[in-house]
C-alpha cells in the first residue's frame, strides 16, 4: 500500500469520526456553551478535518495526528475558559493552525531526543542464539515482571533504582523480580530452552 494510499484511507476514517461525533475518548468535546466564542464541538466541526490533515503531514502517523488535534482542541478549550476570545474568525483559525503545528513539532523534537526503540526490536541485537530466545521468552512474561527483569538484568540498575523510576517500594520489587524469575524460568522449561 502506498503512502499515498494510506493517507487518504487516514483522511477517510478521520472525516467517518468527524461525522459521527467524537472522535473516541472525545469526551472533551462536548459542547461548550459557556465560554464565549465558539464551543469546542464546533471548532471541531469546522477545522477538525484541516488540523488533522496538518497534523498527519507533519507527524506521518495517524496516532500522532489525532494526539495532536486533541492536544490542540484541548489547548483551545483552555484559552477560552481563561475568558480570551479572538477579534475575528480569521484569527481563531490562524491561532489553531499554529498551536496544532508547534505541537507536531514538540512532538518531533521529543521524538528525536527521545529514541524509542521497542522491546521486541531488542531480540533482533542479540548475537548469540540463546540469548534471542531467553529474549523471546522474556516478552512472554507479563509487563510487571518483564519491566523490572529488563531494567535489572539487561540495563543493570540495582532495586533501589528500579523501585525509585517505577514508584514502587523496594520489597515489592525485590518480590516482582523472584517471581519473574520463577516464571521464566517455568517459560524456559516448557518450551525446552532452558
Amino acid at each position: 500500500m502506498s503512502d499515498r494510499t494510506k493517507e487518504n484511507d487516514c483522511l477517510r476514517t478521520y472525516k467517518a469520526k468527524e461525522k459521527t461525533g467524537t472522535p473516541e475518548g472525545g469526551d472533551m468535546l462536548e459542547k461548550r456553551m459557556d465560554s464565549p466564542g465558539q464551543s469546542v464541538e464546533e471548532v471541531f466541526q469546522a477545522y477538525g478535518n484541516m488540523l488533522y490533515r496538518i497534523a498527519f503531514v507533519m507527524m506521518k502517523n495517524a496516532f500522532d495526528a489525532e494526539d495532536v488535534v486533541q492536544d490542540t482542541l484541548i489547548k483551545y478549550m483552555e484559552h477560552m475558559e481563561s475568558g480570551k476570545s479572538f477579534e475575528t474568525e480569521e484569527y481563531r483559525k490562524a491561532w489553531l493552525i499554529r498551536v496544532d503545528s508547534n505541537l507536531c513539532k514538540n512532538r518531533l523534537r521529543f521524538y528525536k531526543n527521545h529514541p524509542r526503540i521497542s522491546v521486541e526490536e531488542l531480540s533482533r541485537y542479540y548475537e548469540k542464539e540463546e540469548d534471542t530466545r531467553l529474549m523471546d521468552s522474556l516478552l512472554l512474561l507479563p509487563t510487571k515482571y518483564r519491566e523490572i527483569l529488563l531494567l535489572h538484568y539487561v540495563e543493570g540498575y540495582q532495586g533501589r533504582e528500579i523501585a525509585e523510576m517505577l514508584g514502587l517500594s523496594e520489597a515489592a520489587v525485590r518480590k516482582r523480580l523472584e517471581r519473574g524469575r520463577e516464571k521464566l524460568r517455568g517459560l524456559l522449561k516448557e518450551t525446552g530452552k532452558e
